[in-house]
């Protein structure tokens, strides 16, 4: 049973919900990336989607219904900064009233600063690979916490850095679809370390009582045998580790050692020696400034066991495991065990699950209702683990994801999973199963 103060609720992100992409609002990367239909699966864009800047007020009362102890969304940061760099009153007072109709129904916010929607003007001026997007990313913070002081404390600066940079920068297939060198992934990474760092200056200066956290992703290594330390050892080792030779913009250390532990992990500096960024002597201090939470997207996660030799190798048994309707989730609820264990032991700071979830096939039956047993039967299995996880370590929440379905990034609007069944054709919405059944576990704090 999870406690009384354990917080459960729903996460979202602006681009994904919004809609009204032009009004209110200057140009974002994702408007531009759209606009070639090769990049998205069914050709869709962030047009109308759940219309949720028009249609917040329902949204709220949706969230009420739900019994919700929090909402996490994100702020569009073209929203509230327009192409002069100027504030943009119509935008931020969105966010005000937003926050103003939450609190009418005691739902606290917590809101995610960059949720990869980076005005297409910064972008052009060479986003993360511009040394001065920390200074923008700054001012942007500045003016929408105060905007929002007295409604907001809980902040989380970056949403997945791994998806902004391994998949946005190096592989190209997210926004803003670029192909970085090695050299410039590292750059790239450093400066969106010191967004994170001089937005958590600015937030401290500006909030009272604020509480700050960070937000990557990972797919943790799982011990396939429970009992066996050399086994959970190298898992663990295998999480944080950092390889040249492997997707490492979509690694958990390289983001998470500077921030917490104050410095990157030794293999940064071992393995890319030859093409370093400039790290001034201030970068890690302003990067590592004490945080209040370790948020984490978990979804899935791979098994592991060891050969003969006592070699780490993954095992495959999970191809024709459950799996959701999304190339990348194989149903492995033990990574929401051992992913916020191992984050415990490295960061020793409270965890916050901010995003977990199930992508159906979802559809209308006869009834005129969504009947999503496999989205039920996957929020079951993964807070039975993270409820066995809280008894040894100090959890302090989780957030589904989604309250909507919505705009999946590049899978368009193809790809669902919220516990809100969209209509696309008139945006019309329908509660599915899952989503009275979270209803329950929320208002129980149990999972049976």
């Amino acid at each position: 049973m999870f406690s009384k103060d354990f917080i459960f609720g729903v996460s979202t992100a602006s681009y994904q919900i919004e809609g009204s992409i032009n009004i209110d609002r200057c140009d974002s990367i994702w408007d531009e990336f759209t606009k070639n239909k090769n990049n998205i699966l069914d050709g869709s864009d962030g047009s109308i989607v759940c219309d949720s800047y028009l249609k917040y007020k329902d949204d709220v009362r949706l969230l009420k219904e739900l019994n919700v102890d929090a909402y996490r969304f994100s702020i569009s940061w073209p929203r509230v900064i327009d192409i002069n760099n100027m504030p943009n009153e119509n935008g931020i007072n969105y966010y005000v009233s937003l926050c103003k109709e939450l609190k009418k129904y005691n739902i606290k916010p917590i809101v995610t600063l960059y949720h990869w929607d980076m005005p297409l003007w910064i972008y052009k001026k060479g986003g993360f690979l511009n040394d001065d997007i920390s200074e923008y990313f700054k001012y942007y913070v500045d003016v929408i916490t105060k905007a929002l002081d007295g409604y907001v404390t809980d902040y989380i600066t970056i949403n997945e850095p791994q998806c902004i940079i391994h998949l946005g920068c190096v592989k190209g297939v997210f926004a803003p679809g670029d192909k970085y060198s090695d050299k410039d992934t590292l750059k790239a990474i450093h400066n969106l370390l010191l967004c994170h760092g001089k937005a958590v200056k600015v937030i401290r200066e500006n909030v009272k009582n604020s509480k700050i956290g960070f937000a990557p992703c990972s797919r943790p290594a799982v011990p396939i045998f429970e009992n066996d330390p050399l086994l959970y050892q190298k898992c663990y080792e295998k999480y944080f580790e950092l390889d040249r030779n492997f997707e490492f913009a979509n690694g958990v250390s390289i983001y998470s050692d500077p921030i917490f532990l104050g410095d990157y992990p030794k293999e940064y500096y071992e393995q890319f020696k030859d093409i370093l960024p400039n790290i001034k002597e201030d970068d890690l201090k302003l990067i590592s400034q004490p945080l209040d939470y370790i948020y984490q997207n978990i979804y899935s996660g791979n098994y592991y066991k060891l050969d003969s030799d006592n070699n780490l190798i993954k095992e495959d048994f999970y191809f024709g495991y459950p799996e959701g309707n999304i190339d990348w989730l194989q149903v492995v609820p033990k990574s929401l065990y051992y992913g916020p264990k191992y984050l415990y032991e490295r960061y020793k700071l409270p965890i916050i699950i901010s995003e977990n979830g199930f992508c159906n096939n979802d559809l209308i039956s006869l009834d005129n209702k969504v009947h999503d047993y496999e989205r039920i039967d996957y929020i079951k299995r993964y807070l039975i683990e993270l409820e066995k996880v809280s008894k040894i370590i100090d959890v302090k929440g989780y957030f589904l994801w989604s309250l909507f379905d919505n705009f999946e990034w590049n899978s368009g609007l193809k790809k669902r999973f919220g516990l809100v069944y969209i209509d696309y054709r008139d945006g019309k919405r329908i509660k599915k199963d899952s989503f009275y059944e979270y209803k329950k576990i929320i208002k129980k704090r149990r999972i049976k």
